[in-house]
């Protein structure tokens, strides 16, 4: 154990370790913020769709449920609405002429 017959190694091994200890604890420090952070916000966001559920519930039974509207059947199915659209006026099928 030559290593330690120097005091000079002792305390920088010393130093080290405060520096390692100082740092863990910050970490440690940082990690139990960001876990409370990020319990706040689940609460929140966890009360805010609550909210949004029981607004929606009450809506339902005030209104009724949504009717069913009746689909047509639309020329280009595969077609997304603009590219569809822009087919139909080129076909000069329906649409603004």
């Amino acid at each position: 154990m030559a290593i330690f017959v120097n005091s000079k190694a002792t305390d920088r091994l010393e130093d080290r370790l405060r520096a390692l200890e100082v740092r863990f604890d910050d970490l440690d420090r940082s990690s139990r913020k960001l876990d409370l952070e990020f319990t706040e916000l689940y609460d929140k966001v966890r009360h805010q769709m609550s909210r949004m559920a029981k607004r929606d519930a009450a809506a339902k039974k005030e209104n009724g449920p949504d009717p069913e509207y009746e689909t047509e059947e639309l020329p280009f199915p595969d077609k997304d609405p603009i590219s569809r659209s822009i087919l139909l006026r080129r076909g000069g099928v329906g649409g603004n002429q």
